[in-house]
């Protein structure tokens, strides 16, 4: 026998309505049966990636307030010794570093 379907309900804009509509009739299909057939086989969301990327740009923003107080430090004195600037370098290098990573797994 099989089983009866159930129906419930999503609240959609009108444009994510409008795009749903668009799709399903490119698609050929009724726009219940392309919203079965994403649920059905459209996989998974990764939500991790959010979670990452919020603390790439933490760990960025951190660097980078670290860098400006050494840049400020520097232009107050007039002079800046050479270890500040190995600081600083090492400083860009991770900030390079991450955002490169930032950029990765956003693509």
């Amino acid at each position: 026998m099989i089983e009866p379907r159930k129906n419930f309900t999503i609240r959609l804009s009108d444009e994510e309505r409008e795009q749903a509509e668009y799709d399903a009739k490119a698609n050929n299909m009724k726009l219940s049966d392309y919203v079965r057939y994403l649920i059905t086989h459209g996989g998974r969301v990764d939500t991790t990636l959010a979670y990452d990327r919020r603390n790439l740009i933490s760990q960025i923003s951190g660097l980078c307030n670290n860098y400006n107080q050494m840049t400020r430090t520097a232009n107050g004195c007039g002079y800046v010794f050479d270890s500040t600037m190995r600081t600083g370098n090492h400083l860009h290098e991770q900030i390079k570093d991450l955002l490169q990573e930032v950029v990765n797994s956003w693509q």
